[in-house]
């Protein structure tokens, strides 16, 4: 137990040492205005397209449970409503 303790201790030291080596893509850092412009297109993009996917789904589920509510109920034929047969609680 205390083996993984310290384990997991280390690991998440050496994670906060290795941290000055993890630099940015050189599409984020480039200073080239092109690049910088892609960078902030696909950031857009990734946080705009999850949330129109999410709200597309919960339009059309709303659409759905709607046109559910909406629909006619099923006509049965009356003798099926009637008679029950020989499990009839009344017999």
């Amino acid at each position: 137990m205390r083996l993984a303790r310290v384990s997991v201790a280390a690991a998440a030291v050496a994670v906060a040492w290795l941290a000055d080596l993890a630099y940015a893509c050189p599409s984020c850092a480039s200073p080239l205005e092109e690049n910088r412009q892609a960078f902030v297109d696909t950031t857009v993009f990734l946080t705009v397209v999850p949330l129109m996917m999410m709200g597309g789904f919960i339009w059309w589920l709303r659409r759905r449970i709607r046109a559910m509510e909406d629909a006619p109920e099923i006509a049965v034929h009356e003798n099926l409503l009637r008679d029950a047969g020989p499990f009839s609680k009344g017999r």
